[in-house]
């Protein structure tokens, strides 16, 4: 079909992509793309399977009210992925959070530990700076690394991007698993983002006169080739 066909070849890939893995978050978005490829398809069977006692008026109020539940189903997937995204996102940072130990210091003591170990590390050269950080990551010194990665980098006097830089191989050095099911999450959703946005194309078109009636043709020229085609192969 014109319109489900990439959907379903977007699953796909998706579901490879994440096979064997047992990542609940990321799963559960690509079902999320399996309930659009099922609703897709519905629009589809309503466009193209025409029922002969139907006249043109009907059969087009038909395939409108199809395009109305698809836009209602694309609303209900978009809010029902925030969900699963929010709570696993939460689910995820908490356990990066545990797994680096950056969480930030909840007493007095700890935070004036920071503060004074900022204030001697803004004192050194930006090249002595990054060697400090860079020393504190290959030794996973967490105490120095909370001091450094909670802070504005206006505070400590590094480079914003250094430190980017380094909390990202720090954390992939501590939790691997846990950065690459975020990045599996965060895949999983700009896939659903685009089928998303395929459907409410779908949707749409299907409540004009025109864009239905060029997709049915397109779709009978398309099965005309593949039976000539299947003809020829015969002979």
């Amino acid at each position: 079909m014109k319109y489900s066909a990439p959907i379903k070849k977007i699953m796909e890939r998706e579901l490879a992509r994440i096979e064997g893995r047992g990542q609940d978050g990321p799963t559960r978005v690509i079902g999320e793309i399996g309930r659009l490829h099922s609703a897709v398809q519905s629009l589809e069977a309503v466009a193209l399977n025409r029922n002969p006692a139907d006249n043109d008026a009907l059969h087009m109020k038909k395939t409108h009210d199809a395009g109305v539940r698809l836009a209602k189903a694309v609303k209900a997937t978009r809010q029902r992925a925030n969900e699963i995204l929010n709570a696993h996102n939460e689910r995820l940072s908490e356990k990066l959070m545990e797994r680096t130990g950056l969480r930030p210091p909840e007493n007095l003591e700890g935070i004036m530990r920071h503060s004074e170990f900022r204030a001697a590390v803004r004192s050194f050269d930006a090249k002595d700076r990054r060697d400090i950080l860079r020393e504190a990551v290959k030794a996973k010194d967490t105490e120095a690394l909370g001091a450094l990665f909670n802070a504005s980098p206006l505070v400590t006097g590094i480079d914003p991007n250094f430190v980017k830089e380094m909390r990202g191989v720090y954390e992939q050095s501590v939790a691997p698993e846990v950065i690459a099911e975020m990045n599996q999450l965060l895949e999983a959703d700009g896939a659903l983002q685009a089928v998303a946005r395929s459907a409410e194309k779908v949707a749409t078109d299907s409540q004009d006169e025109r864009a239905v009636e060029a997709f049915i043709r397109a779709q009978q020229a398309a099965e005309q080739a593949n039976e000539s085609f299947t003809s020829a192969m015969q002979e």
